[in-house]
C-alpha cells in the first residue's frame, strides 16, 4: 500500500526548487530516474525506492483540485496550481514522513497547501 501526498503549489517548480526539496528531506537518500524521466525517485543506500516524485503538472481548470482532494483543500489555493504528488512506500516506516516532509518543503519554497491521503493537509 502506498502513500500518497500531493503539494499544490502557487509558483512553478523549477529543477532548482524540487531538487533542494529533495535534499532537504534527507540528504542521505540517492535519486534514480524512472519513466523516461517522468518520475524521480528517492532511494535508500540499498537502492530501494523510498519515494517517487511525480512531474510537476499545471491545473488551470477551476474546479479541478476540488474534485480531486476537495473543497477544503481547494479553498486554501485558488487555481491556476501547481500538481506535485509524491507516492511513499509502504514497506518503509520512513516513507510517508519523506513524502510529508518533501511537500513541506516544496510549500514552503514555492507557497500553496499540501494534502495527505490520510487527510492531514496543511496549509501555508
Amino acid at each position: 500500500m502506498t502513500y500518497d501526498v500531493v503539494a499544490l503549489v502557487r509558483n512553478a517548480p523549477q529543477v532548482r526548487s524540487m531538487v533542494d526539496s529533495m535534499a532537504a528531506t534527507d540528504d542521505t537518500l540517492r535519486v534514480r530516474g524512472t519513466a523516461d524521466g517522468a518520475i524521480i525517485q528517492l532511494c535508500d543506500e540499498r537502492g530501494q525506492a523510498l519515494l517517487s516524485i511525480e512531474a510537476p503538472q499545471f491545473v488551470r481548470v477551476d474546479g479541478e483540485v476540488e474534485r480531486l482532494l476537495g473543497a477544503e483543500v481547494a479553498a486554501k489555493v485558488p487555481t491556476p496550481v501547481w500538481w506535485v504528488e509524491a507516492r511513499a512506500a509502504g514497506g518503509d516506516e520512513r516513507s510517508a514522513a519523506l513524502a510529508r516532509r518533501f511537500a513541506a518543503e516544496l510549500v514552503g519554497r514555492l507557497g500553496g497547501t499540501m494534502w495527505t491521503g490520510a487527510g492531514e493537509g496543511m496549509a501555508r
